[in-house]
């Protein structure tokens, strides 16, 4: 959002817990009932280093670099990575582990029809919302086709009543970020 566009507003600083983060759809789950597992139980996201490499030529003996735009455009991004409490049942984490396993021994079983393709076995859409200070949305970052590459290990400690957490590896095929007016229209 431009502030020559919108004089009446100058932000506050930035707090590191207004946002919220959701699912379109979970592989492994059967019902969309079930997505609060995952949307009630997220500790932290951490937005991606996004990066670009540039092509060096060599003129007269000098480094002239050229930014390495237009040519690998959703190439060596870096994964999303989403923090979540353990639920008392297992339950999101051991949908999240099974979708895993089956994407590694390459079972269709989650699929609806055979003719469906292995590799859109994705969450299509995970949207992070990011608010201002009174929780309205100003801008949104939607990563698009995920899968889940990486579950990390769960810490079982005797004697401790802590919140489990583990964290997930999301790759994913784009990114979008859109800047929101709190007057509701788009200015992406």
């Amino acid at each position: 959002m431009n502030l020559a566009n919108n004089p009446s507003m100058f932000p506050n600083t930035a707090h590191s817990d207004k946002w919220t983060l959701t699912f379109s759809n979970m592989p492994t789950l059967g019902s969309m009932r079930d997505m609060r597992m995952y949307d009630s139980y997220i500790k932290s996201v951490t937005i991606p280093e996004y990066s670009m490499g540039e092509i060096i030529s060599n003129g007269m003996g000098f480094n002239i670099r050229h930014p390495l735009g237009g040519i690998k455009a959703n190439q060596d991004l870096a994964q999303l990575t989403v923090e979540f409490k353990l639920s008392e049942d297992l339950q999101n984490y051991s949908n999240l582990f099974l979708w895993m396993q089956n994407l590694r021994y390459g079972k269709v079983e989650n699929f609806n029809t055979e003719e469906e393709f292995f590799r859109l076995n994705t969450i299509k859409s995970i949207n992070l919302n990011i608010l201002d200070n009174q929780k309205r949305i100003i801008a949104l970052f939607r990563f698009t086709q995920a899968f889940l590459l990486s579950l990390s290990s769960l810490s079982l400690n005797n004697g401790s009543s802590d919140e489990i957490l583990f964290s997930c590896g999301f790759s994913y095929e784009e990114i979008f970020y859109e800047s929101k007016n709190i007057n509701g229209n788009c200015e992406s």
